[in-house]
C-alpha cells in the first residue's frame, strides 16, 4: 500500500534548482524591500512619519470610543480639531466603535477628552509620555540587537563563521520585509511588535538552521562536490519538512489573524508574514549566500 502523505504532494519536492535560480529570488527580495521603502517615503510626505509607530513608541494618546446613533467619524475629527490637535488618526475597531490616535501634551489631552465625551463614550484611554516612547524604543533596539550578536556567535561556534552570517543576514532579510508590509498597508506599529520579531527571529533562525546544517552533513560525506550541488541536495532534502512544519504554524497564525487583528493588528499581521517571509529566507536565500561566498 502506497504511504499516504496528509500534505501537499505537489509540494512534496522542489521541480526545480534553487541554486541555479537563487539570483531570481535575491531580485524578489530586493523588490519587496524597495517597494517598502518608497512606501515608507510616501508615509513620510503623508503622515510624517515613515512608520505607523503607534502610541508605544511615539509618545501620546489612544482613545476608544463609542459613537452613538446620529453620529460619524466627522464628529470625532472636529472633537480633535477642535482641541487643537492636527492630524488625529482615527481608525474603526468595531461597529461604532472607533480608536482615536494622537500625539498631544497635557494641555491638549485634558481638552481632547472632554470634547470626545461630548461626542461619544470613552471607552479606553491610553496615553505614554515621550520619555516612556523613547526608552521603549531604545530597549526594543538593544533587545534585537543582543538576540542577533548572540546567535551569530553560538552559530559561529557551532558551525563556521559564514553559516552564522548567511544565516543572520537571512533574518535581518525577514526583519525588513516585514517592516516593508507594515509600511506598505501603514499598520501601526506597538510594542506587541518586538514580540513578534524576537519569535521571527527564533522560528526563522530555527528553519535557517535546519537547511545549513544538512549542507555540513553532506559536505562531509563528500568533500570533492562543488559547494552548489551540496547546497541544492541539502535544500531538497529539507524542503518538505520545512513546508510542514510552516504550514501547520501559519494555519494556526491565521486563526490568531482573523479573531484577534482589530485588537492586535501589528502582531497578528508581523506574525503571519514573519512566518512566511522566515521560511522563504531559510529555503531560498540562506544557503544560496554559501555558494557566491564559495561556502
Amino acid at each position: 500500500m502506497n504511504r499516504l502523505w496528509l500534505g501537499f504532494p505537489w509540494f512534496e519536492k522542489l521541480p526545480f534548482s534553487v541554486v541555479q535560480n537563487r539570483k531570481k529570488f535575491y531580485l524578489a527580495s530586493i523588490v519587496v524591500i524597495i517597494v517598502g521603502l518608497l512606501f515608507m517615503g510616501i508615509n513620510y510626505v503623508r503622515y510624517g512619519e515613515i512608520l505607523n509607530l503607534g502610541v508605544d513608541f511615539s509618545g501620546g494618546v489612544a482613545f476608544t470610543v463609542a459613537l452613538p446613533e446620529g453620529k460619524n467619524i466627522t464628529d470625532i475629527s472636529k472633537a480633535a480639531s477642535s482641541a487643537g490637535i492636527s492630524g488625529a488618526q482615527i481608525r474603526s475597531v468595531g461597529e461604532g466603535q472607533f480608536e482615536v490616535r494622537a500625539k498631544v501634551n497635557e494641555q491638549q489631552l485634558g481638552s481632547l477628552r472632554t470634547n470626545l465625551q461630548t461626542t461619544a463614550s470613552i471607552l479606553d484611554e491610553y496615553f505614554v509620555g515621550p520619555s516612556v516612547a523613547a526608552s521603549l524604543i531604545r530597549n526594543a533596539v538593544m533587545s534585537i540587537t543582543v538576540a542577533l550578536a548572540v546567535l551569530l556567535l553560538y552559530i559561529s561556534i557551532r558551525f563556521k563563521l559564514k553559516y552564522g552570517v548567511a544565516a543572520i543576514l537571512a533574518l535581518v532579510h525577514d526583519v525588513i520585509v516585514t517592516l516593508a508590509v507594515f509600511a506598505v498597508f501603514f499598520i501601526p506599529i506597538n510594542s506587541p511588535f518586538v514580540a513578534v520579531l524576537l519569535i521571527l527571529v527564533g522560528y526563522s533562525l530555527q528553519d535557517s538552521i535546519v537547511v545549513l546544517d544538512r549542507v555540513r552533513e553532506d559536505r562531509k560525506l563528500d568533500k570533492k562536490l562543488p559547494i552548489a550541488e551540496v547546497v541544492d541536495a541539502a535544500i531538497h532534502q529539507v524542503f518538505r519538512r520545512s513546508l510542514n512544519t510552516s504550514i501547520t504554524t501559519l494555519i494556526a497564525a491565521l486563526a490568531l489573524m482573523a479573531f484577534a487583528y482589530r485588537f492586535l493588528p501589528d502582531f497578528t499581521t508581523g506574525l503571519v508574514v514573519g512566518l512566511i517571509t522566515g521560511t522563504y529566507s531559510s529555503i531560498f536565500i540562506a544557503a544560496s549566500l554559501l555558494v557566491d561566498w564559495g561556502e
